[in-house]
């Protein structure tokens, strides 16, 4: 049996081992001082086994079916989980900054062990990045070879109405084209094409049957194709395919956007009306205001105007049409798919994306769209404007089964709505990621999207940095581990807001982050939110800087959340810097169950912790606490159970603590072990003065 150090000898001297006062306000100098951890350990040395769990220990728990390696790992080191979800935030910011969806996607599909398209960079200015053209050619000679593989036509007349575009349209549509060369060869490849369904409805209905059957209340399908698919399905050339095509655009984005900006505006509102069709798998729409509909081309680009784009577009329908792209130039457009689900954006075994340059859009979904991936890449990609994004169901806004569902706003103060699972939400073999860059930002679950009687008739939203997994112990046997997903925010005034299972949390084997870098967030949530994981998963949740409120004010908050991790899990609760205002109940900021690891840390600010303990819960207080069970005889008797607390900078305030003088109190330490592998650690410390 394996014990921890001696925790009730803990933290004697801790005001004499203090190290300076950390000043680098950078998400990667966010880390717990080496020597404060030691004090946490209690050991003499930070030589000793990190704090977390072995893989040995870890293959005790059921429901591994396509565990990724990424979320495997770092059940290890608690320490290394929010060091590498700040590295993962700083990375997907700055290539969203740079304009590079590519390297979004490469991150992306990178963290479900799929590594591809590494290094591939967009071609150089006045190069054309297809082989068998050289650099210097001029535009009608690669129309030419592009216009190669329709076969005989009217060449000549598909050559003479593209010479009516300006010279930085042509240059656009020639690179948009060329990417679509690219990909599609990768794309097709992924696996054979199911017979018998040429629009796809029978495959999409079987893609969900795993996350929508039910019999007896619990997860169970006799629809197996997916669980086939899985098992089946070729992954890398699908995120090969989909970072070529992205690679490419990049390069085709910023060269037009630097021609449009350069004087090219006027040349577009020339255009007028125009439908042109001339390049294979390509429809080009002019300058007015035009309603799109129905089946179209594998690239569709609007070149202005305020548009209607409405129903299932912007989806791929499966390997024998595995590319469908929509890209709008500017103006305040509507996006609508109606009662379809699957659309704008959506990948199903392939690349479906949707790429907006200007305007203040409305984007709606039912489901399964707005960056959603089923077994490919689902892109929506925003560059600027006030934006509104509604999936009015679930899947969408960043979520991913078996692939990466992506949504990228690079600016504008948007908003968010969705009823679940949706807002950075990663499921089997799948990353979801909702990346905003600026703006003051609302993230809204509603409270009626996924009500549960188990969950005291609130939502169950698994939502805003959520990795879900599908429990099927109590079903059809198929349990699938969870993947990623992440909730990331660069800065503004933003406000989130959920019930249950929110707001960086984890589920059966899936990690959920929600990190915010800057500005004065409102955060609302339930059970399981803010840095909570159970069932053998990792929830994260980190404010870098501003001065934040925590379920201030929100009565329907119940229990564990903040830091909190039950059954074989993590839960991290990080805030960096401000004077921040936290509404705590019972099992909250850093409180461990059953053989778990829960850490909550505020770095500094002058902050106010609030304490109700939930009548009739009997569960342990806040701020610093693990509970203890009847000996199960079986692995989880020796699993420790982790609770700890840090403050480590500021005048603080502290009430309703059921402790008293034994617990939480500004300058003190306390601890409390309510029996074997029990261990709950509390430090508020001025650290480095």
């Amino acid at each position: 049996m394996r014990h921890l150090p001696p925790f009730l000898l803990l933290l004697a001297s801790v005001a004499a081992a203090q190290a300076p006062a950390p000043s680098d306000p950078s998400r990667g100098a966010l880390q717990v001082p080496d020597d404060l951890w030691v004090q946490v350990l209690a050991v003499p040395t930070p030589a000793r086994r990190p704090l977390g769990y072995t893989g040995d220990e870890m293959r005790n728990y059921g429901g591994r079916e396509h565990l990724l390696r990424s979320v495997e790992n770092l059940f290890r080191d608690l320490r290394t989980v929010p060091r590498t979800t700040g590295r993962i935030a700083d990375e997907l910011i700055r290539v969203g900054q740079a304009g590079s969806p590519g390297e979004v996607l490469q991150w992306c599909w990178g963290l479900t062990d799929v590594s591809s398209g590494r290094m591939l960079e967009a071609p150089k200015a006045g190069e054309w990045g297809l082989p068998g053209i050289a650099p210097d050619a001029p535009r009608e000679d690669v129309l030419r070879l592009l216009l190669e593989v329709i076969g005989p036509g009217d060449q000549a007349g598909a050559i003479r109405e593209f010479g009516g575009f300006p010279d930085g349209v042509q240059r656009f549509l020639l690179r948009l084209a060329i990417a679509r060369r690219l990909a599609l060869p990768w794309l097709s490849q992924s696996i054979e094409p199911p017979g018998d369904d040429p629009d796809g409805e029978g495959v999409r209905r079987s893609l969900a049957a795993p996350w929508t059957g039910e019999e007896n209340g619990q997860s169970a399908t006799r629809d197996g194709r997916c669980f086939v698919w899985m098992r089946e399905v070729d992954r890398a050339p699908l995120a090969y395919g989909a970072v070529i095509f992205a690679t490419h655009l990049r390069g085709a984005l910023a060269e037009f956007t630097a021609w449009r900006d350069a004087g090219g505006r006027a040349e577009l509102a020339k255009i007028g009306a125009r439908d042109w069709r001339g390049l294979p798998g390509m429809r080009v729409l002019g300058t007015t205001d035009d309603e799109i509909r129905g089946a179209q081309p594998s690239i569709v680009v609007d070149l202005g105007g305020k548009d209607r784009w409405l129903g299932r577009i912007g989806v791929s329908n499966g390997p024998l049409d595995p590319l469908s792209v929509v890209i709008d130039v500017g103006g305040d457009d509507v996006y609508d798919a109606g009662e379809e689900a699957f659309a704008l954006g959506c990948g199903v075994f392939g690349l479906g994306a949707v790429v907006d340059l200007e305007g203040n859009d409305v984007y709606t979904v039912k489901s399964s769209g707005l960056g959603c991936a089923w077994f490919g890449t689902g892109l929506v990609w925003d560059a600027a404007g006030n934006d509104v994004y509604t999936v009015k169901g679930e899947w969408g806004q960043g979520a991913a089964h078996i692939g990466a569902g992506v949504l990228v706003d690079l600016a504008g103060d948007d908003r968010y709505e969705c009823a679940q699972q949706s807002q950075g939400m990663g499921s089997t073999l799948g990353c979801g990621l909702l990346l905003d860059l600026a703006g003051n930002d609302v993230y809204h679950c509603r409270d009626e999207g996924n009500v549960s009687a188990l969950y005291l008739n609130q939502s169950v939203a698994m939502a805003q940095g959520c990795g879900f997994g599908r429990r099927a112990d109590i079903g059809d046997g198929r349990s699938l581990a969870g993947g990623w997903g992440l909730l990331v925010d660069a800065a503004g005034d933003d406000r989130y807001h959920a019930q249950c299972w929110s707001q960086g949390c984890g589920y059966l084997w899936g990690i959920g982050v929600l990190e915010d870098h800057a500005g004065n967030d409102v955060y609302e949530n339930g059970k399981y939110s803010l840095g909570a994981g159970a069932h053998y998963a990792i929830g994260v949740q980190v404010d870098l800087s501003g001065d934040d409120r925590y379920n201030v004010g929100i009565a329907t908050t119940k229990n564990q959340f903040q830091g909190h991790a039950r059954d074989g899990s993590f839960g991290v609760s990080i805030d960096g810097d401000g004077n921040d205002r936290y509404a705590l109940k019972n099992m909250c900021g850093g409180s461990a169950d059953l053989g778990s690891l829960a850490l909550f840390w505020d770095r500094r600010g002058d902050d106010v912790y609030e304490c109700a303990m939930e009548q009739g819960l009997g569960d342990p207080p806040p701020l610093g606490s693990a509970t203890v069970y009847p000996p199960f005889r079986a692995f989880r008797d020796d699993l420790p159970s982790v609770g700890v607390f840090l403050d480590t900078g500021g005048r603080d305030t502290y009430s309703g603590d059921p402790r008293g003088e034994a617990g939480a109190r500004e300058g003190k330490s306390w601890r409390e072990s309510r029996g074997a592998n029990s261990f709950g650690v509390g430090i508020d410390v001025e650290w480095g003065k």
